[in-house]
């Protein structure tokens, strides 16, 4: 494919994007109908429940096929999200958001964030909770026309199995065997129970198709986005743009949107600028607090807004002194205020930060779990290890070594930014020094989380990280912060060992008893909020911004955002 040079300017990609328009036969926007005034935007989430034995989850119906769209729609992003199939997608958010057009999963997250059906029917369980038998649609076919079947289940998920990806493999291994009776049934039997299987990998994990991945041994530079989801990707330009057109043929019916491009703006400043202009519709950046109430006034600009579940936080290195004593880490929480980070950074638009991890409002939190700040308790904790400031210039030594440390921030955030200048402040007053380090995302996650992968080690002091909405959906999900093995502690990225903490995740992993599976996790939050891996700083909620004069069909996913499949499917679930 041509690649052409980077451009310097928003104006100059746009007109990039008329042209790839005009080049396609795209129509120019058409406002589009309103969504129903009685959406859930702010629905509360609702606690996901195991599928009771042998009873099997009715799928939504499939809409009659319609007829595609013509209108277009330009959404920006902040960055190059790779060639996007499931091993070279880059974040969580919006990577794994714009994966999921092109690919389908076995279930989906509905506007409750709760996994229903989607390419399966149903699910039965057996009474052990260990065999899974799924029924699939047929009449689904992948972009090629070629139909999907259940050798196509049965060889993706051996493939991740067999081809380690950081967010795959560690959700399918599990599964001990695979059969496909006949080309609409799966059965899939695990090692032990997993009460959080509908979530991950069911909702999760990408379906491909075999007939174009078998034989590949280098699954990272392989160049293929045949799926079956209800886009396809049709142009995709390094550090540009990426370009998806309507998959006419999709089971639950065309997208509402004919043709999806999505520019690269690499500065928020620019994206917002873009959307007064109505040079850009929409875009997967929430709106920087300081700036909702003005979109809100603006005519044909629409904010919408509800709970986030994608967190901020302080993330410790563990492994690195004096990082390593909970004392310490339990003295640089008590320095820290959430609540005025939520208020200064934020203006009130998010909630602080449960020291448990669980965001407040899940239905899995315990709410006697409350964090505090108390600069004196943090002052003699530090004094009780003989972290004294010796020679009077502001700084304390530990171990004789001044404490001194770096916070490594990601430089396209200008709210992490702001939040770590903060946090320095604070530890100035603790008497520890903080330098923060402002870096490309890239630079930022080469360093935290080296190729994705937990057992490749870690070279920082501090770093402002975060994880995307689907971790906090199910308690299950708290195993992979704190186990040691990094084949279960995939997102272990401080190296935090902890033989009870290994040992609440592998009973979180197993039981599958509601009451119990609520103590457990009531058990493994109240070890995090003392023992604090990280800080948990702030939930963020989500504004998002868009023009509604062009569209007017998004729908706000409880804890996620505007940004899914279903916002172009409105009615798929109905």
């Amino acid at each position: 494919m041509y690649r052409m040079p980077r451009l310097s300017s928003v104006g100059a990609l746009l007109v990039l994007c008329a042209l790839v328009l005009s080049a396609c036969g795209g129509a120019p926007p058409q406002a589009a109908a309103p969504v129903p005034t009685d959406a859930q935007a702010t629905a509360p989430a609702e606690q996901p429940s195991a599928h009771p034995a042998e009873q099997p989850t009715a799928a939504a119906p499939s809409p009659e096929p319609a007829p595609v769209a013509s209108q277009s729609l330009r959404v920006a992003i902040l960055r190059d999200e790779g060639t996007l199939q499931p091993y070279t997608y880059v974040t969580g958010y919006p990577g794994w958001n714009m994966l999921s057009l092109v690919y389908d999963a076995l279930f989906i997250m509905n506007e409750q964030n709760l996994p229903v059906p989607w390419l399966a029917t149903e699910d039965a369980i057996s009474e052990d909770g260990l065999v899974h038998t799924l029924t699939l649609r047929d009449n689904v076919t992948w972009h090629d026309g070629q139909p999907l079947t259940s050798a196509d289940v049965k060889f993706s998920y051996e493939f991740y199995q067999q081809n380690t990806h950081s967010r795959w493999t560690g959700q399918v291994r599990g599964i001990t065997s695979i059969e496909t009776p006949d080309p609409t049934t799966v059965v899939l039997t695990l090692e032990r129970p997993n009460p959080g299987f509908a979530i991950q990998p069911l909702a999760d994990v990408p379906i491909i198709p075999q007939h174009l991945w078998e034989g590949v041994t280098e699954p990272d530079t392989f160049v293929n986005n045949i799926g079956s989801g209800p886009f396809k990707l049709a142009e995709y330009r390094t550090d540009q743009l990426y370009r998806f057109t309507a998959n006419a043929d999709h089971f639950a019916g065309a997208p509402a949107v004919g043709e999806l491009l999505m520019p690269i703006i690499k500065d928020q400043t620019t994206i917002f600028s873009a959307l007064r202009t109505g040079e850009i519709n929409g875009t997967t950046v929430p709106l920087t607090p300081e700036l909702v109430q003005e979109f809100q006034n603006a005519p044909n600009l629409k904010v919408v807004t509800g709970p986030g579940y994608a967190t901020t936080m302080l993330q410790f290195n563990t492994e690195r002194p004096p990082w390593d004593k909970v004392e310490v880490r339990r003295a640089v929480a008590l320095a820290i205020d959430p609540q005025m980070l939520v208020d200064t950074v934020l203006l009130g638009y998010g909630a602080a930060g449960n020291p448990g991890w669980l965001h407040p409002a899940s239905p899995f939190h315990d709410p006697s779990i409350t964090g505090t700040t108390d600069l004196a308790q943090a002052q003699s904790l530090l004094d009780g290890l003989g972290y004294t400031d010796s020679d009077g210039d502001g700084v304390r030594e530990a171990d004789g070594q001044p404490m001194v440390a770096e916070l490594l921030v990601q430089s396209n955030s200008p709210l992490r930014i702001r939040s770590a200048e903060l946090i320095a402040a604070a530890l100035k007053e603790l008497g520890i020094t903080i330098n923060v380090t402002a870096l490309e995302p890239d630079s930022v996650t080469a360093k935290v989380w080296p190729e994705f992968d937990v057992s490749k080690g870690r070279d920082f002091d501090l770093s402002m990280w975060g994880w995307s909405a689907p971790l906090q959906l199910s308690p299950t999900r708290m195993a992979s912060l704190v186990h040691s093995d990094p084949t279960i502690g995939t997102s272990n990225i401080g190296g935090y060992r902890n033989p009870e903490a290994d040992s609440l995740a592998d009973q979180l992993l197993t039981v599958i008893d509601p009451a119990e599976q609520q103590t457990l996790a009531n058990q493994m939050e109240a070890l995090i909020a003392s023992e604090l891996p990280f800080v948990m700083l702030f939930y963020a909620d989500g504004n998002y911004v868009f023009r509604s004069d062009v569209y007017d069909q998004w729908v706000y996913q409880t804890g996620q955002g505007i940004f899914h499949k279903l916002s172009f499917q409105p009615t798929a679930l109905n």
